[in-house]
């Protein structure tokens, strides 16, 4: 129900309201208001003196391997630190959640007004409500993160396994909505392209043939 009222929600705002040039200044907007979130989240990353990457450590599967990573964070002192980087991402998951649902609708939007094959723009209106998840399993995991921060190196194995899990989700929700844009809007501007031309073409044969 939940899901469903999600899905619901934002489709018929994306499908209803303001016009393309209006969902693409949003998408803008919001894309830039992201990336200096980003840049603040990794700012607090890099001061917390994590041993690994963060894709590395969210991936891990592998409790010991979690707890040697908090280990280092606490001989460092920088556990603190840390935690207020997750407090952070939660900042951050707002702005890709709004970002992602701006750009995703200004491609679909941008299907629809190029009028291609009905299973693009299918794709778009899923994708509408699919790329925020991104923010949402972040945020998944960052709560399992909490619990096991609670404990840093005695926490209950099991829970490395939801918590990667929510990180690859997430991952994956991130991949494949860039991918997914890169092509539709490649697609777009390639049928606009051809369009295009081909008026051109049809326009200068006529005033050829009246040379003749």
């Amino acid at each position: 129900m939940l899901h469903s009222s999600y899905r619901h929600a934002l489709i018929h705002l994306a499908q209803t309201r303001l016009n393309l040039l209006a969902w693409w200044l949003l998408a803008i907007v919001t894309y830039i208001i992201a990336r200096l979130l980003q840049t603040w989240l990794d700012a607090a990353y890099l001061a917390s003196e994590f041993p690994v990457p963060f894709y590395i450590g969210q991936t891990t599967f592998s409790a010991p391997e979690l707890k040697s990573y908090f280990q280092v964070l606490i001989d460092k002192g920088t556990l603190g630190l840390f935690i207020k980087t997750q407090l952070i991402d939660y900042v951050f998951m707002i702005g890709t959640f709004v970002s992602f649902f701006c750009l995703s609708t200004a491609v679909m939007r941008s299907v629809k007004a190029v009028k291609l094959h009905p299973w693009m723009l299918s794709i778009g209106v899923f994708f509408v409500w699919f790329s925020p998840l991104a923010a949402v399993f972040d945020a998944l995991e960052n709560l399992v993160s909490f619990v096991m921060l609670r404990k840093p190196l005695e926490f209950a194995d099991w829970l490395v396994m939801p918590y990667s899990s929510f990180a690859v989700a997430k991952f994956s929700v991130f991949i494949s909505t860039y991918l997914w844009c890169l092509v539709a809007m490649g697609t777009v501007l390639l049928v606009i392209a051809y369009r295009g031309t081909m008026l051109a073409v049809r326009k200068f044969q006529p005033g050829r043939a009246r040379e003749k």
